[in-house]
């Protein structure tokens, strides 16, 4: 795909490569499939090739912008759960990969937070609201099973672009019109009782119901708290969640392309983008006051957004000391 230049995926490009994934498909092995399937055929460079990629999922989409495009679409829970461990003695040696007791965890890190809350707190959500809870965690940087995406495309490629690394950064975005819509028919397909996707607080409060439970399906679906704070509200926060356990959430979502029948447009996308114009991209977004005084109201946002402010001025005072030093020459060829 490295060779491509096409921003917009095509329906019949989409096809295509759906016909080659179910041709080698192997349960198995879905990251690999998943991520060929969905990454776009370009590396974003230019403010106008970012316009143009996210332009088909500016009406209904969510986005996520990754400081390393080598990461998965993986919660905090996860990650921290999803661990190698090995034992070996004179006589055995055994090595594995597991989930180690994701439910238990989590419920014990949810019942720990809960105890905990109310002396940083004066006001809290019920106990049995599970989403206000684990999003309220997740605001904090407890790990839970929820994953941040945001209705700007913008703001997903702040977060992509704040930090100076070397690695290339990745964008993702979701048609969540068709996420919600497909978790729907299979929470439906499962439970007699989930209510019509047509009403979204019903819907709510059904996902909050059934979070943890043990047997859910293989669904990603959006779960809203009740009560917004600030942050998610400045940033048009979306918080995605994996109602099943066992698998990842990129196995779960390539499960959703397939099933109950084939998704016959792109509804997912992930493009890598270069640092090259890392500045320009970031002074594009502080025209439109997007920075990290903005997105992180307070002391500690405002302080940190310093640090940008920095990564700019400087390079911009390079550019001047480059043209100053080109004067230079061109006055002494001029003298000699």
């Amino acid at each position: 795909m490295s060779g491509c230049k096409r921003l917009k995926m095509t329906d019949a490009a989409w096809q295509e490569r759906m016909d080659k994934l179910l041709t080698n498909y192997e349960p198995g092995r879905n990251l690999e499939p998943f991520e060929e399937l969905v990454t776009d055929c370009t590396t974003i460079s230019s403010w106008d090739e970012f316009q143009d990629w996210c332009s088909p999922f500016k009406k209904g989409g969510c986005f996520r912008g990754q400081r390393d495009a080598t990461w998965h679409l993986d919660s905090s829970l996860y990650r921290k759960v999803y661990r190698r461990w090995s034992y070996q003695t004179d006589s055995i040696s055994s090595e594995s990969l597991e989930l180690l007791n994701p439910n238990e965890n989590e419920r014990e890190l949810l019942q720990e937070f809960q105890r905990a809350a109310h002396h940083h707190y004066p006001a809290l959500p019920a106990l049995d609201q599970v989403v206000d809870w684990l999003a309220m965690m997740q605001h904090h940087g407890a790990p839970t099973r929820m994953l941040d995406w945001t209705r700007s495309p913008y703001v997903a490629l702040y977060f992509a672009m704040q930090e100076g690394t070397a690695n290339e950064a990745a964008l993702w975005a979701i048609d969540l019109k068709w996420l919600r819509e497909r978790s729907n028919e299979l929470l439906r397909q499962h439970d007699k009782d989930c209510p019509e996707h047509s009403n979204p607080d019903a819907m709510a409060e059904y996902v909050n119901r059934i979070l943890l439970k043990p047997d859910n399906p293989l669904v990603i679906a959006a779960a809203s708290p009740k009560q917004l704070n600030e942050r998610m509200l400045i940033q048009q926060g979306e918080l995605l969640c994996n109602l099943q356990h066992e698998s990842a959430f990129s196995t779960v979502l390539l499960g959703m392309l397939i099933h109950p029948e084939i998704v016959t447009r792109q509804v997912v996308s992930k493009v890598i983008i270069t640092r090259e114009r890392r500045l320009e991209f970031l002074e594009e977004l502080r025209l439109m006051n997007i920075h990290e005084a903005s997105l992180f109201p307070g002391l500690d946002g405002f302080a940190r957004s310093l640090g940008v402010n920095l990564d700019i001025a400087v390079a911009n005072q390079i550019e001047d000391r480059k043209e100053a030093f080109k004067a230079y020459l061109r006055s002494k060829a001029v003298r000699t």
